[in-house]
């Protein structure tokens, strides 16, 4: 987990050297969905799925919906669902590949449990083909409903295609 948190201040604090730098085209809307390890689940594979749509391009900042599908137990079998919509702001660029941090608030259910829910942390994009994009992700989930099992880190990849 600390290492979680120190990743997310490293990039934070490379963001601030990173403004001047231009970045490549965007897309106008992203459609996305994954896969991601947490290793507060059982089991601890965990899906996502994203739709992002762009609203300013010179600063990169997009207004996106989130879906992650979190198991919480193997036996009974149990998801925690966290529905929750957010801004994610291009902070810097290596290269060609932009570094975004998307931050997201919501509702989480759970059975009959229902409640809040937030995540953050770092998405990169990177470009495959045409408009085809994959999206490695590192960020932090916490529900009101997640039995017990506080924050989140989830690591994973997206695959998504823009226009």
């Amino acid at each position: 987990m600390r290492n979680v948190f120190a990743t997310l201040v490293v990039v934070v604090g490379l963001a601030l050297a990173g403004f001047a730098q231009s970045a490549p085209a965007a897309l106008s809307n992203i459609y996305a969905a994954g896969i991601s390890y947490n290793n507060a689940g059982s089991p601890a594979i965990a899906g996502t799925g994203l739709y992002a749509r762009l609203v300013n391009d010179g600063s990169g900042t997009y207004v996106f919906t989130v879906v992650d599908a979190l198991p919480t137990n193997l036996k009974p079998f149990t998801v925690t669902s966290n529905f929750g919509g957010g801004i994610a702001q291009r902070l810097f660029t290596i290269g060609k590949v932009p570094i975004f941090l998307p931050t997201s608030a919501g509702v989480s259910y759970n059975g009959t449990n229902t409640g809040w829910a937030w995540s953050t942390g770092a998405l990169a994009s990177v470009k495959l083909k045409g408009n085809w994009r994959i999206f490695p992700t590192v960020r932090i989930a916490k529900s009101s409903v997640s039995n017990g099992t506080g924050y989140q880190p989830i690591v994973g990849v997206l695959f998504g295609w823009g226009n």
